[in-house]
Order: structure tokens, then sequence, then C-alpha cells
């Protein structure tokens, strides 16, 4: 177009609209090979600090209840912060924190997911 080889409108249509679709295409790709890497990344980090990805499910019914049945409200809260802290540190590259932090949420009274979700 600025050279004056191509005169025809819709040529030169034509070609900024597959210019801008292999750019915007190409655009993507790249977003999700920046995603993959750093998936596997994360799953690498995870695996290496052995902290689990998702919900452990329960080897026995008993184990499923939520605590509210006249039983200790605590069981398994503190193991479910440590996992989550554990797995939040990780994500954000400090690990080396971990402990500190959990002792810190401990002193201040939060010992379980439900008072932190509050």
């Amino acid at each position: 177009e600025g050279v004056g080889l191509v005169s025809d409108v819709t040529t030169i249509q034509l070609g900024w609209s597959v210019l801008n679709v292999t750019a915007k295409f190409g655009f993507i790709l790249h977003l999700q090979y920046i995603k993959s890497k750093y998936c596997k990344t994360l799953d690498a980090t995870r695996e290496l600090y052995g902290v689990h990805g998702g919900p452990v499910p329960a080897k026995d019914p008993e184990a499923l209840h939520d605590g509210n049945d006249g039983g200790d409200p605590d069981d398994g809260g503190e193991q479910k912060m440590r996992t989550l802290i554990s797995e939040t540190m990780v994500s954000l590259n400090m690990s080396s924190h971990t402990e500190r932090f959990m002792k810190l949420m401990l002193d201040n009274g939060i010992v379980s997911t439900d008072i932190l979700e509050r």
C-alpha cells in the first residue's frame, strides 16, 4: 500500500485482514505457551515441596463430617491451614517463610480455614 505496488482496495483490505488474524493468532499461541510453562513450573514446585494441588479425597466416610456433631471442631483444621499456607507460599515463591507465617496465624487465633473465611 505504501509503495504503490497494489492499488486494488479489496486486495489491500484482504492483506490487512490476513496480517491482523495472523498477529492475533500468534499472540494467543504465545499466551498459551506462557500458561503451559507456568503450570509445568508450578506442578514441579508442588512436587518438589510435597504440596498437593487439589483436595485429597477422604478414604473413609467418617472423615467427611464437618466436626459440628459434638466432636472436636478443629479436627484437621490445622492441617488444612498448613496445606493452604504451604501451597500459597510456594505459588508466591516465598516457601522459606511458610513456618513463620503459620506461627503468626496460630499465634493470632486463626487455627482453621473456617476462621480464615470470616
